[in-house]
C-alpha cells in the first residue's frame, strides 16, 4: 500500500482539516467529524448528509451554496455514529427545519434515524429521505433495498437549489423524493480499493477482468467478465450494456430528457472518463434520448478503485431548472451564486453588525445558551472499581467489569481477522468495532461501575459513538437493552445472564425495527444467528438447573452452530444483502465475531 498519509487513525481528521484549509468558508467541527458551513443562513431549511469516508469529493466536497450545510464524516467506508450525526443536527437546527439525505446502507440509516428520533425528541424540526439509485442491487428481497450511490449528488444539488430558494421542509423533501424516484445508477470496477487501515485491496481480481454491478464500499457485483479489447468497441459495447439496463430501470422513453453523471471511483484517469462519456452519449442519442446537462469527474469514489458509474436523471422543467441553479462548493460550481455587489454589501454589513455586538449569528448563541449540566462533570468523573472479582454460581459486579474488559481485549486482537471474515460486507467488521471497544478501554475510568446494569448502560454510550456502521447501532443497543434490564444487580446467575442475553437480542432487534421496519431473526444472516441461539441455550440451561460455567459452554455452543449455520444461508440484511446468492459459502462476519467472543470468554471464565 502506497498513500499520503499519516497514520489511518488520523486519516480522516487529517483530510478534512486539509478540506477546511482550502476553503475557509467551510470549518472542521473535529471533536464529531463534522464539515459545515462557517456562516449558515437560518432563513433555508438547512440539508445534511453524509456517511463513511473514502467516497471523496462526497459528502463534505458538496458544502457550500446550493448544496448541504453539513456532511457528517464516518471512518473510511464506516457509517459516522449516531452521536456524530445527532451533533450534526443540533449544529444546523433551525426554526425552517433539517432534512437528512442518507444512502440506503444499514448502517447509515440505523445511525441516522436514531438521531433524528432523539433530535425529534428535543422539539428539533427534522425529516429524512433515502437515496437508493443502484440498479445492480436487483433482488430488494435479499437486502433493505437497493444501495445509495453517485444518485445521491444529484439529489444533493436538486434539493440544496430548492432549500437555497427559501422553500419549506417539506417542499424540500419533494423536491429530493422527486430525483430520487427518478435517478438510476450503474457501476463497473477494473481493480479493488484498498482501506488504509487493511492495508491492502478488499478483494481480488484479474488484470483480464472486470466487475459489473460493483457497490462504492468494494462489496461484490452481480458478476465479473473477461475484458475483450478484440474488437475494438470496448467502451461502446460497455455503454451500451449499461445504458440499456438504466434505461429499462428508469422506463426512459425516446423524446425524454435527461441529466447524465460519469462519475470516476477514483483511479479512472479523467480522459478515460471522458471517453466513456462519448459511448454513453452516443448510446443514448442512438435511443432518442436527450440530454440536459453532462457532468463528468469524481464525485462519489471509492478511494482509489479504477472504475466508473453511469447514472441518469430524468428531468422535467421543475428538475432541469433546479440542475441549473447557481451551486459553489468545493467539488461542485456553476453559475453566479451571488454577485460581486451582494458579496460586497454582505461583507460590510457582517463588519457592522460585529461592531456593534449583533450579529444574527451571535445573538442567536446569546439566546440559545443553556445552563450547563453536570453531563460534562460525569463524563470526565473516575469511577472506581470496589471489590475483588468473584465467580461462583453468580458473577459479581469486579468480575463482570473483567469479563466485559477480556471482551474487548479479543475483539481488538481479532481486529484483522474479523474485517478478512468480512468478505462479503465491505471489509471494514473489524475495525469498526475495534474501534470502539480501543475508545472504551481509554474511557475505562469514566465508566460507571456501582452495578452491572449501569456499567452496560455507561459502555454502551462509547460503543454507539465509537463503533464504526451498523456495529455503533447494532451493539450499543445489545448493550443498553442488557445494562438495564440487569440494573440495581451487584452480581448474576445462570438465570439473570440468560435474561441479559434475551434483552441483547431484543435491542438489536427493536433497532432493526426502528430503522428498517423488521427486526433481524435467525436465517437472515446476521449478528443474531449467533446471538440468539446463545440466549435461547442459556434460557434452556438455567431452566434445567444447570451449572454457571456450563451453562455458559452451551450458550457459546450455540453461538458457534448459529455461525456455521450462516454459511448455507442468503444474506438478506446489512451490506452483504446486495449480493444475495453469491453470500452462500461464507459466514456472516458478526455472527462469526460473537462465535469467537463468546467461546473465548466461556474459556476464560474457566480460568477465574
Amino acid at each position: 500500500m502506497k498513500k499520503i498519509m499519516n497514520t489511518p487513525e488520523t486519516f480522516v481528521y487529517d483530510m478534512c482539516h486539509g478540506l477546511a484549509a482550502a476553503h475557509p468558508e467551510l470549518e472542521f467541527v473535529e471533536k464529531f467529524k463534522i464539515v459545515k458551513k462557517k456562516e449558515i443562513d437560518d432563513n433555508k431549511v438547512r440539508l445534511i448528509s453524509g456517511g463513511g469516508s473514502g467516497h471523496e469529493p462526497a459528502h463534505a466536497g458538496f458544502v457550500g451554496k446550493g448544496m448541504l450545510d453539513a456532511a457528517v464524516c464516518g471512518d473510511v467506508f464506516a457509517s459516522p455514529s449516531q452521536v456524530q450525526v445527532y451533533n450534526s443536527i443540533k449544529k444546523c437546527a433551525t426554526n425552517k427545519g433539517v432534512l437528512l439525505i442518507i444512502k440506503n446502507y444499514s448502517g447509515d440509516c440505523m445511525n441516522f434515524n436514531n438521531a433524528m428520533s432523539d433530535a425529534q425528541e428535543d422539539g428539533i424540526k427534522v425529516d429524512a429521505v433515502y437515496v437508493n439509485d443502484d440498479i445492480a442491487v436487483k433482488d430488494s428481497l435479499y437486502t433493505v433495498g437497493r444501495r445509495g450511490v453517485a444518485g445521491t449528488v444529484l439529489v444533493h444539488k436538486c434539493a440544496g437549489a430548492a432549500a437555497q430558494q427559501g422553500k419549506e421542509l417539506e417542499e424540500v423533501k419533494r423536491v429530493a423524493n422527486k430525483v430520487i424516484d427518478n435517478v438510476r445508477s450503474f457501476g463497473f470496477a477494473f481493480t479493488s480499493c484498498t482501506v488504509p487501515a487493511a492495508g491492502h485491496p478488499t478483494f481480488e481480481i484479474g488484470d483480464d477482468e472486470m466487475e459489473f454491478g460493483v457497490g462504492i464500499h468494494g462489496e461484490p457485483g452481480r458478476f465479473r467478465e473477461k475484458i475483450d479489447y478484440s474488437n475494438g468497441k470496448f467502451s461502446d459495447d460497455l455503454s451500451r450494456r449499461i445504458v440499456t439496463d438504466l434505461e429499462e430501470d428508469l422506463g426512459l422513453k425516446k423524446g425524454e430528457e435527461v441529466v447524465l453523471l460519469i462519475n470516476g471511483f477514483g483511479g479512472t484517469p479523467m480522459q478515460e472518463l471522458y471517453i466513456l462519456n462519448n459511448s454513453v452519449t452516443k448510446a443514448l442519442g442512438a435511443d432518442g434520448i436527450n440530454i440536459h446537462r453532462t457532468i463528468v469527474g469524481n464525485f462519489m469514489t471509492s478511494i482509489d478503485m479504477a472504475g466508473a458509474s453511469i447514472t441518469v436523471l430524468r428531468v422535467d422543467d421543475e428538475l432541469k431548472k433546479l440542475i441549473d441553479y447557481p451551486v459553489s462548493t468545493p467539488a461542485l460550481t456553476w453559475g453566479a451564486a451571488m454577485s460581486e455587489e451582494a458579496d460586497a454589501a454582505l461583507e460590510a454589513i457582517k463588519a457592522i453588525g460585529k461592531a456593534l455586538n449583533v450579529t444574527p449569528q451571535e445573538c442567536a448563541k446569546k439566546s440559545s445558551k443553556k445552563t450547563v449540566s453536570t453531563e460534562e462533570d460525569d463524563a470526565n468523573a473516575v469511577y472506581e472499581v470496589v471489590g475483588e472479582p468473584a465467580v461462583t454460581e453468580t458473577i459479581n459486579t469486579p468480575a463482570f467489569i473483567k469479563i466485559v474488559d477480556k471482551m474487548a481485549d479479543i475483539i481488538i486482537e481479532n481486529e484483522v481477522p474479523f474485517c478478512e471474515a468480512d468478505k462479503m460486507g465491505d471489509g471494514d467488521f473489524g475495525m469498526s468495532i475495534a474501534k470502539g471497544f480501543k475508545q472504551l478501554k481509554a474511557d475505562w475510568a469514566t465508566r460507571k461501575k456501582g452495578d452491572i446494569g449501569q456499567f452496560l448502560v455507561s459502555c454502551s454510550e462509547i460503543i454507539k459513538e465509537y463503533c464504526g456502521g451498523a456495529s455503533g447501532p447494532i451493539w450499543g443497543s445489545a448493550f443498553k437493552y442488557a445494562g438495564k434490564a440487569m440494573l440495581g444487580k451487584q452480581e448474576v446467575n445462570l438465570t439473570d445472564v440468560a435474561f441479559l442475553f434475551t434483552e441483547a437480542n431484543r435491542g438489536v432487534y427493536e433497532t432493526g425495527k426502528k430503522s428498517f421496519g423488521k427486526g433481524a431473526e435467525i436465517g437472515d444472516k446476521t449478528f443474531v444467528d449467533a446471538l440468539k441461539p446463545c440466549a435461547m441455550a442459556l434460557t434452556k440451561a438455567a431452566e434445567e438447573g444447570k451449572k454457571l460455567r456450563e451453562g455458559l459452554d452451551l450458550g457459546a455452543k450455540a453461538a458457534h452452530e448459529g455461525a456455521e449455520a450462516t454459511k448455507t444461508h442468503v444474506a438478506t440484511l446489512g451490506r452483504a444483502g446486495t449480493v444475495g446468492e453469491r453470500s452462500i459459502g461464507y459466514p456472516d462476519a458478526g455472527a462469526h465475531g460473537l462465535d469467537v467472543i463468546f467461546n473465548e470468554l466461556a474459556a476464560f471464565i474457566k480460568t477465574m
